[in-house]
């Protein structure tokens, strides 16, 4: 009968242990719900907080644009210009980027948006831009594209 009740109380403490892992797993797919079976636990028994990320510092956007424009469009750009970065949370920065590229198919003129996604001081992602970006209502600063030095021709 003694052996009984050990299996009992071990079966018992195995359920409890596994109800704390289940408690953590449930922190990290739903917040709400982890913040609710967070108060119930003691401070001693939780988690610690993982410190926020540094903040980047203030960019030199135009000149980090200017200086790998040909690497965002693919054609040459002229009337480039850049506006504000915006602040991504966990991301870096965004910025709207507009110019005017050389169309792919006709080859004619044609005015592009972009959003830049920043990361540590490097362009990390680029896409065209859509309404809901908001880069119709930015203002905007000319910025002199970089000229990627003509290969010379071989005498």
């Amino acid at each position: 009968m003694p052996a009984m009740k050990i299996a009992t109380m071990l079966v018992a403490c195995a359920m409890a242990l596994a109800a704390c892992d289940l408690t953590d797993q449930a922190a990290s797919f739903m917040p709400k719900l982890a913040d609710q079976a967070a108060s119930l636990m003691p401070k001693a028994f939780r988690q610690p907080e993982p410190p926020p990320p540094p903040a980047e510092p203030e960019l030199d956007v135009k000149e980090l644009i200017r200086a790998n424009a040909d690497t965002l469009f693919t054609a040459h750009p002229s009337a480039l210009a850049v506006a504000r970065p915006k602040r991504v949370t966990g991301r870096g920065f965004s910025v709207c980027v507009k110019a005017v590229v050389a169309g792919a198919i006709n080859g004619q003129p044609q005015p592009i948006t972009l959003i830049v996604i920043i990361e540590r001081g490097k362009l990390a992602d680029r896409r065209r831009a859509t309404p809901q970006d908001g880069c119709a209502g930015e203002t905007y600063e000319k910025v002199e594209a970089a000229r990627l030095n003509p290969a010379k021709p071989q005498q």
